[in-house]
């Protein structure tokens, strides 16, 4: 497979092939079921010292938690905080059949150490590391070797070519999977020639270690690492090209912060086709092969098949017989063309296309028999710790406060409702928002405190959703990025937004909002300022009237969230309030985002009228919403929105808006006009009848077409009513034409394609006695 060189090119070492030197290397591609076989019988044969294996070397002082009763998989956390220099953190995950998992397993039953051999992963981050996943295979699926062979073979990806290598092969011997391995990592470092600084500083490093244990314990010592590495390490080791132990006690910056701690796993997140880029995808299927592996078995395929049958079968899809053996037969031809000496998994997706559903796929339809196949390949084992497992800090502090405040979540969903008026139900809201911040899974804000009336909220309530999930434990342990207790990383973690927040007020306004609610106030103190230049530079309207709301609900409800001592908070809403009046003008002659445009103004409104306190001038707002009033028909909804406002605000007559239902009477503004002026006085319509009596009259001047134009934007307006409201509005019409009967006597439940129909029909029957001179002919009430 290698291309024929000159004489000049690099000759393969033929050494790193023998297993009796005093360091042998075994080269793996992570997760792979193949290598993760053949290092066990490796280590055994050899039976060496120590066995060295590439993770971070900054655990091997936990390194015996590795050996508790964990179920896998299971992840090396490592994090490393630098203040306002961001956060970073990195997974080294194992799995049953993981290579690395095996080697350290193998160790222990010889009795032999082992250790972890890499740098640590804070001193990776120095040479610009951006691989989150520590056991990737970054290198060799951009390898221009590998795109070369993947042609030569015949295979379609990187995936393809290691499995025609070396998983398919039942009988793979341990001197043919270094043969092949090693060569196939010598050829692809030879051709793609560019390593990174990074990687050459990691392989510096791990020949350091091994250099140190054969001092320590002598040979022979097995070497664990990815095949990418093995050929370096081996190279380095036969010039002295070796770097000293990492010494980080000088270099770390003030305020960093660094910890490493196990994690539980899954499936979902180890699959590379769920966006892990480590080496393997379809963790489901390799660990069915790694289980029959060790079983001599060869039937891999048609144990997950039936596996997916029987998933189809549970979710009702019907799966015959003769279906299976189409799927068996054509996934064995492809086998067979290959040279696979089992149906492998490509197979058997391919058969499944081929057999079943190739004509739905190029119809573009998502066939429920190869979703379930995935989902099977995929797998879904989840990992957990051991009860003896250390967790960080930050852990035991939220354990501590869950179980203070009776909070802590149960496998069965619990409702949570909190009075924010008492310091007890406050304390439980802080420490839920900071959850909420941590973005910790099985917790939900379902229901807030909401405006009831202009005179603000009845009561203080809110409801929260507590349950556990599988996710829980690990989202809290990797949370640790941002600091050893609750309100310390809350408090980060708004931090973080608000560095990556450039622009928006909206969005700076939610930290605010956020920090308050958490009762993070030293955080909420410092941020002001920059929320303040945010609002005064924001140019978009529809952001800053967010930023308003988002601000109003803070000030409106500071006494509950015990902010109240804060000054600062009302001088950002003067400044928002003001630069959200002054854009309104700027943007009312725009026709989309009708919705945001209708809630901005109801924003600027309902400041003025629940901040008094604030001083701000009603004359100010009522002079621009009425400049805005007049684009009229040219934006109908916020014409109809501003002078809603202006008749809530007691600066518009009933005559004026009887007036403004003749000028917007036309079908295809009517609706949009009725939309605005509802949204921000909808209170105020009910108790005016003569408007209701105004809109019948113009709904009945149209034609059936009119009407039928009118009719979607009408829906729409009359959305804005609760049933009890439309209830009411109907009673005052009824009652203008002397119809007193009892409205529940009345009351009908009729779709709107039966009312149209209705209509239709009542039209054509009208047009046919009209035309025959016959009375009733007329629209009459």
């Amino acid at each position: 497979m290698t291309p024929a060189g000159t004489s000049s090119e690099p000759v393969f070492p033929e050494g790193l092939l023998d297993t009796s030197a005093d360091v042998v290397y075994f080269p793996v591609r992570h997760h792979s079921p193949a290598a993760a076989r053949l290092v066990d019988r490796l280590i055994e044969d050899v039976h060496p010292t120590a066995v060295l294996i590439e993770g971070p070397s900054d655990f091997n002082d936990q390194f015996a938690e590795l050996y508790l009763d964990h179920t896998l998989p299971i992840a090396i956390y490592s994090y490393v905080g630098a203040g306002d220099h961001g956060r970073h953190g990195a997974f080294y995950p194992f799995c049953d059949y993981s290579p690395e998992w095996r080697a350290l397993l193998a160790a222990r039953h010889l009795g032999v150490p082992a250790r972890f051999i890499d740098l640590p992963w804070a001193d990776v981050l120095k040479y610009g590391a951006s691989t989150e996943n520590r056991y990737a295979d970054g290198e060799m699926r951009g390898s221009d070797y590998v795109a070369a062979l993947c042609q030569a073979v015949g295979v379609e990806d990187l995936d393809a070519l290691w499995d025609t290598m070396f998983e398919i092969e039942p009988d793979l011997t341990i001197d043919d999977y270094l043969r092949r391995c090693h060569r196939f990592c010598f050829n692809m470092r030879r051709v793609d020639s560019q390593s990174p600084e990074e990687d050459n500083a990691r392989e510096a490093y791990m020949a350091a270690q091994i250099q140190s244990t054969l001092k320590e314990l002598g040979g022979p010592i097995v070497v664990v690492t990815g095949g990418f590495h093995s050929i370096a390490l081996y190279e380095r080791m036969q010039t002295g090209s070796l770097s000293p132990d990492a010494d980080d006690s000088d270099n770390d910056e003030v305020g960093t912060v660094r910890g490493i701690a196990l994690t539980p796993y899954s499936y979902t997140r180890l699959d590379g086709l769920s966006g892990y880029n480590s080496g393997m995808p379809n963790p489901g299927f390799y660990h069915q092969a790694w289980i029959d592996g060790g079983d001599e078995k060869t039937s891999t395929c048609r144990t997950l098949l039936a596996r997916a049958v029987t998933e189809l079968r549970r979710r009702g899809q019907k799966v015959s017989a003769a279906d299976l053996i189409a799927v068996e037969t054509t996934a064995s031809a492809l086998a067979s063309i290959r040279g696979h000496a089992r149906i492998w998994r490509r197979d058997l997706i391919d058969g499944i296309i081929g057999s079943l559903i190739k004509d739905e796929i190029a119809s573009g339809v998502n066939h429920p028999f190869l979703e379930v196949v995935y989902e099977v390949f995929r797998g879904s084992k989840r990992g957990a710790l051991s009860d003896r497992a250390s967790l960080p800090p930050l852990v035991h502090d939220i354990r501590r406060r869950l179980r203070e405040h009776d909070l802590e979540p149960g496998n069965e969903p619990r409702e949570i409702p909190l009075d924010l008026a008492q310091s007890s139900g406050l304390e439980k809201s802080r420490t839920l928002h900071a959850l909420r911040l941590l973005g910790v899974p099985g917790i939900v804000a379902a229901k807030g405190p909401e405006f009831l009336a202009a005179s603000g909220p009845t009561t203080a309530a809110e409801l929260w959703k507590l349950a556990w999930v599988p996710e829980m434990d690990s989202a809290i342990i990797e949370a640790s990025i941002y600091g050893a207790s609750l309100f310390e990383a809350a408090s980060s973690r708004l931090s973080e937004r608000a560095r990556r927040n450039e622009r928006s007020a909206e969005a700076a306004a939610l930290i605010l909002l956020d920090a308050g609610q958490a009762g993070l106030f030293t955080f909420a103190q410092a941020y002001q300022p920059e929320l303040l230049n945010l609002v005064q530079q924001d140019a978009d309207f529809f952001r800053v009237a967010k930023a308003l709301r988002h601000l109003l609900y803070l000030y409106r409800y500071d006494e509950f969230l015990g902010t109240s001592q804060s000054t600062g908070y009302g001088e950002v809403l003067r400044e928002a309030y003001g630069r959200a009046l002054w854009l309104l003008e700027m943007v009312g002659q725009t026709s989309g985002q009708q919705n945001e445009l209708m809630a901005g103004v109801a924003s600027i409104v309902e400041t003025v009228d629940r901040c008094r306190g604030l001083e701000l001038s009603r004359e100010e707002l009522v002079d621009v919403l009425r400049r805005v009033s007049r684009y009229g028909a040219a934006n109908p909804t916020l014409c109809g929105a501003v002078r809603g406002a202006l008749w809530t605000l007691r600066d518009l007559t009933t005559l004026d808006l009887l007036h403004d239902f003749a000028s917007m009477s036309s079908p295809d503004v009517l609706g949009d006009f009725l939309t605005g002026l509802f949204h921000l006085a909808r209170e105020t319509v009910q108790r005016h009848p003569e408007l209701v009596t105004s809109l019948d009259t113009t709904l009945n001047g149209y034609s059936l077409d009119e009407f039928m134009e009118a009719l979607p934007s009408l829906r729409l307006a009359f959305s804005y009513f609760a049933p009890r409201e439309k209830h009411h509005m109907a009673r005052t019409l009824l009652a203008q034409f002397g119809i007193t009967t009892p409205m529940d006597d009345l009351t009908a439940i009729v779709d709107v394609e039966s009312t149209v129909g209705a209509l239709r029909f009542e039209e054509e029957l009208f047009s046919r006695l009209r035309l025959y001179g016959l009375r009733g002919g007329t629209h009459e009430h």
